[in-house]
């Protein structure tokens, strides 16, 4: 079971770090966009179409270890005024929901993703990219999300507010 949790959490982990490279990868595409218009007046047809799928693919990628590291937004006032067992409470409550939005949304995803790949949908601009490769983040992330929420029941601890890692 030990190894389960490791292997979800490198997974997660890994997730971060692609997020991140492709959070450098759109700063470079971005650059590259700018000098070429600016300096050179010869506009790319790809980076601005690939950066947002870069950004879009960061995104879902780093959302699950966003929940790990309890780097989301959070509304802390009642989790700071009440007692530990309670706090216990509400971190399982509220785990296990997203749990129920992820396993939702992964599912959802994957549908949209495999329709959209069967029917052949393509980018509108001059790339033509097939819309399934961006749109595989979407399960992807999910998939991550489902890992990190089991990881945050299985822990089962209690975050206090106010604390940033």
């Amino acid at each position: 079971m030990k190894l389960l949790y490791r292997m979800s959490d490198l997974l997660i982990n890994i997730g971060a770090y692609l997020a991140g490279l492709l959070i450098l990868l759109t700063t470079f595409m971005i650059f590259y966009e700018v000098i070429s218009r600016a300096f050179f007046n010869q506009p790319t047809i790809w980076a601005t179409e690939l950066s947002i799928y870069a950004i879009i693919g960061s995104g879902f990628l780093g959302s699950a270890y966003a929940v790990r590291a309890y780097a989301h937004i959070t509304v802390d006032l009642l989790i700071n005024n009440v007692n530990d067992r309670f706090k216990t409470v509400l971190a399982y409550v509220s785990n296990a929901l997203g749990l129920v939005f992820s396993i939702i949304f992964t599912y959802f995803g994957f549908h949209h993703s495999m329709t959209t790949m069967e029917l052949g949908v393509t980018s509108a601009s001059l790339l033509r990219i097939p819309m399934y490769l961006p749109e595989l983040f979407l399960p992807a992330g999910g998939f991550l999300l489902c890992l990190a929420f089991i990881l945050q029941i299985v822990d089962g601890g209690i975050h206090k507010g106010g604390e940033h890692l």
